[in-house]
């Protein structure tokens, strides 16, 4: 999942939103010098990068993805996941998706345990208005314009969007088969992680 779903997953399950986001940076062990709420948020954040990876529902999206792009199916599933959400927001939360944003925004202030990498990503989310923006499916080609940069060599990243238009449904049914079944699966492991 990518930043909107494990912000909402660590909303609903009272975990660390930090420690949701510090799970992209973190590497390794979880380091025992941290808050114990950065702990549980980097460890939660791993165990839904897991589930999701290994769910059938995910799997089978990744795998429809043709050559080139399927080898950046997980990629491209998560941030069409986070698009859904963000499209089907009233159905996994009562605050409009204006509203959630702005509090996660008020919330996420960075301390001295943030990669600058953090800094920049949660300064750039709020400038830019990103999460918002995976409501429109510009927002999502646009965002995965963008993740192409991050690699060495060129991705078929930013050639996506007619691959995009043509498996839409086929993602948005998958997504909504999958997403309850994550939201249960980390309120079990949130209580699990506080006991």
């Amino acid at each position: 999942m990518n930043y909107l779903a494990h912000l909402h997953l660590a909303e609903l399950s009272g975990t660390s939103l930090a420690g949701a986001l510090l799970g992209e940076y973190a590497r390794g062990a979880v380091e025992p010098s941290l808050p114990v709420r950065l702990q549980t948020g980097i460890v939660l954040h791993r165990r839904i990068d897991s589930f999701t990876d290994a769910h059938p529902l995910h799997m089978a999206r990744v795998r429809a993805l043709p050559p080139p792009f399927r080898r950046f199916g997980g990629i491209i599933t998560d941030m069409m996941f986070d698009h859904f959400l963000a499209r089907h927001w009233p159905r996994f939360h009562a605050q409009p998706l204006e509203q959630f944003v702005q509090e996660i925004h008020a919330e996420l202030q960075p301390d001295r345990h943030w990669p600058e990498a953090m800094v920049q990503l949660v300064m750039r989310m709020e400038q830019s208005g990103l999460l918002l923006h995976y409501r429109e499916f510009d927002g999502i080609v646009t965002a995965l314009t963008r993740i192409d940069r991050r690699f060495q060599r060129p991705t078929p990243l930013p050639q996506c969007r007619a691959l995009l238009e043509q498996h839409y449904t086929d993602f948005e049914q998958a997504f909504l088969g999958f997403y309850p079944e994550l939201e249960k699966f980390v309120l079990r492991q949130a209580r699990g992680l506080a006991g």
